[in-house]
């Protein structure tokens, strides 16, 4: 499923952002990083969910990093 390999991807990525020394993230944004990679992982259980599901959980998950990285 080309879904799941995306998630994937996106998970791995935000993992790199979390343990990377030189994004000097303070807790709070790693907080909010950590829940949204459960996110995504909650998202990559769920047996079947709506395009629309799928698209409103990546916005949040997008508009949450767009936020910690300014």
């Amino acid at each position: 499923m080309n879904q799941s390999k995306y998630l994937d991807s996106c998970i791995q990525i935000l993992k790199g952002m979390l343990g990377d020394q030189s994004n000097e993230l303070g807790s709070e944004q790693q907080r909010a990083l950590a829940k949204e990679i459960r996110k995504l992982k909650s998202l990559q259980r769920q047996p079947k969910m709506s395009r629309d599901e799928v698209y409103r959980i990546v916005e949040e998950v997008a508009l949450t990093v767009s936020k910690i990285l300014q």
